[in-house]
Protein backbone atom coordinates (compact mmCIF):
# COMPACT_ATOMS: atom_id res chain seq x y z
CA UNK A 1 0.00 0.00 0.00
CA UNK A 2 1.15 3.37 -0.28
CA UNK A 3 0.31 6.80 1.48
CA UNK A 4 -0.47 7.09 4.97
CA UNK A 5 -3.40 6.07 6.91
CA UNK A 6 -5.45 9.00 8.64
CA UNK A 7 -8.56 10.19 10.61
CA UNK A 8 -10.27 8.71 13.43
CA UNK A 9 -14.03 8.20 13.82
CA UNK A 10 -16.29 6.34 16.25
CA UNK A 11 -19.56 4.89 14.66
CA UNK A 12 -22.60 4.14 17.39
CA UNK A 13 -24.19 1.71 14.72
CA UNK A 14 -28.10 2.20 15.70
CA UNK A 15 -31.25 1.33 14.10
CA UNK A 16 -31.41 1.78 10.46
CA UNK A 17 -27.32 1.55 10.27
CA UNK A 18 -25.79 0.05 7.16
CA UNK A 19 -23.09 -1.38 5.72
CA UNK A 20 -22.09 -1.69 1.85
CA UNK A 21 -19.41 -2.58 -0.95
CA UNK A 22 -18.64 -0.63 -4.05
CA UNK A 23 -16.86 -2.22 -6.41
CA UNK A 24 -15.50 -1.04 -9.28
CA UNK A 25 -13.69 -2.13 -12.81
CA UNK A 26 -10.21 -0.85 -12.20
CA UNK A 27 -9.62 0.53 -8.50
CA UNK A 28 -9.71 -0.04 -5.02
CA UNK A 29 -13.25 -0.83 -3.09
CA UNK A 30 -15.12 1.54 -1.13
CA UNK A 31 -16.48 -0.03 2.06
CA UNK A 32 -18.99 2.99 3.54
CA UNK A 33 -20.79 2.19 7.38
CA UNK A 34 -23.72 4.91 7.48
CA UNK A 35 -25.48 5.55 10.53
CA UNK A 36 -28.05 8.08 10.69
CA UNK A 37 -26.28 11.59 8.63
CA UNK A 38 -23.02 9.65 9.31
CA UNK A 39 -20.92 7.77 6.49
CA UNK A 40 -17.61 6.37 7.05
CA UNK A 41 -15.74 4.96 4.03
CA UNK A 42 -12.14 3.21 4.38
CA UNK A 43 -10.70 2.43 1.35
CA UNK A 44 -7.17 1.84 -0.21
CA UNK A 45 -4.96 4.34 -0.85
CA UNK A 46 -3.68 4.97 -4.41
CA UNK A 47 -6.00 3.99 -6.93
CA UNK A 48 -3.70 5.43 -9.61
CA UNK A 49 -1.22 2.23 -8.97
CA UNK A 50 -1.59 -1.50 -8.76
CA UNK A 51 -2.89 -2.86 -5.58
CA UNK A 52 0.18 -4.65 -3.49
CA UNK A 53 -0.35 -7.75 -1.41
CA UNK A 54 -0.55 -5.36 1.81
CA UNK A 55 -4.13 -4.29 0.49
CA UNK A 56 -5.25 -7.66 0.28
CA UNK A 57 -3.80 -8.69 3.89
CA UNK A 58 -5.20 -5.48 5.18
CA UNK A 59 -8.99 -6.82 3.57
CA UNK A 60 -8.84 -10.02 5.02
CA UNK A 61 -7.84 -8.72 8.66
CA UNK A 62 -11.18 -6.40 7.85
CA UNK A 63 -13.35 -9.11 7.15
CA UNK A 64 -11.40 -11.28 9.89
CA UNK A 65 -12.33 -8.72 12.75
CA UNK A 66 -15.94 -7.85 11.21
CA UNK A 67 -16.53 -11.71 11.35
CA UNK A 68 -15.40 -11.53 14.93
CA UNK A 69 -17.59 -8.44 15.43
CA UNK A 70 -20.42 -9.97 14.27
CA UNK A 71 -19.96 -13.21 16.79
CA UNK A 72 -19.64 -11.33 19.87
CA UNK A 73 -22.61 -9.41 18.73
CA UNK A 74 -24.61 -12.76 18.54
CA UNK A 75 -22.94 -14.49 21.47
CA UNK A 76 -24.36 -11.06 23.68
CA UNK A 77 -27.70 -11.25 21.88
CA UNK A 78 -27.83 -15.25 22.81
CA UNK A 79 -26.80 -14.23 26.36
CA UNK A 80 -29.43 -11.58 26.90
CA UNK A 81 -31.62 -11.12 23.26
CA UNK A 82 -33.85 -7.40 23.66
CA UNK A 83 -36.93 -7.90 25.16
CA UNK A 84 -40.02 -7.77 22.57
CA UNK A 85 -41.30 -4.28 21.69
CA UNK A 86 -38.16 -2.48 22.89
CA UNK A 87 -36.22 -0.37 20.43
CA UNK A 88 -32.93 -2.69 21.14
CA UNK A 89 -35.60 -5.65 19.35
Amino acid sequence: MTGESLGSVSVHAGSGASVICHTYDTTPPILTISAGRWHVSVTIPGHDQPLGGEAVEFARELAGQAQRFAAECERLHAVRPAEPGSAAA
